[in-house]
């Protein structure tokens, strides 16, 4: 919740995400949203005009969500290879919650939040930046990579191809391909120091 928001908004945007999730953009209706929480559409409408208004102001709830869990991840972490690792099968985790359709539906039917979501995960590209130069000044990553030009291929790479059509095409599981796409890239971008802690957490093992 920000500070220009209300714990009654914050509440209808965090309801309404996990709506969104769980029956798609197509059969959310501030309707069955109203009735959910208990609250008069009037109430809603005061807060969110319009039903792409509360879908964009929903997906962007959830992104101040992932920014507040990526930084503490990175901030209780001391290890750059390890917080490489962490924040993607974090991310892999918000992922395999949704499915490939209903993202599908929602880059159709609202285009408009479709590029917010492209934006907000490009500008993550500051996040991987700052964690892999640190991964290189301690050893975990090699010397002879541009972390500039890696980050900001990995995350252009990312936003361009991992798309729903690209899963939908290739009958692809998001988090099957993003965890091969992970091993691929970690495996020669990490150097033998940095590739033990990485395969361990892709094992599943206890450091």
């Amino acid at each position: 919740m920000t500070d220009s928001q209300t714990q009654q908004e914050a509440y209808i945007l965090e309801q309404s995400f996990e709506a969104l999730t769980r029956d798609g953009v197509r059969s959310f209706t501030v309707d069955s949203l109203s009735q959910n929480l208990g609250m008069s559409k009037k109430t809603i409408y005061k807060f969110f005009p319009s039903k792409e208004d509360l879908v964009d102001k929903s997906v962007g709830y959830f992104h101040g969500l992932i920014e507040k869990k990526l930084k503490r991840l990175i901030e209780t972490e001391p290890n750059p290879a390890i917080q490489f690792v962490k924040v993607m099968e974090f991310i892999m985790g918000h992922i395999s919650n949704v499915s490939i359709e209903r993202l599908a539906d929602l880059k159709n039917r609202f285009p408009r939040v479709w590029e917010k979501m492209e934006t907000f995960r490009l500008a993550r590209r500051d996040d991987f930046f700052h964690v892999l130069s640190n991964a290189q000044k301690q050893g975990y990553v090699r010397d002879d990579v541009d972390i500039n030009i890696i980050a900001t291929l990995y995350m252009n790479i990312i936003n361009s191809t991992f798309q729903p059509e690209f899963f939908l095409k290739n009958n692809l599981a998001p988090t099957d391909a993003i965890h091969n796409f992970l091993k691929m890239i970690s495996g020669g971008l990490f150097t033998p120091s940095g590739n033990q802690y990485v395969n361990k957490l892709f094992n599943k093992e206890d450091l």
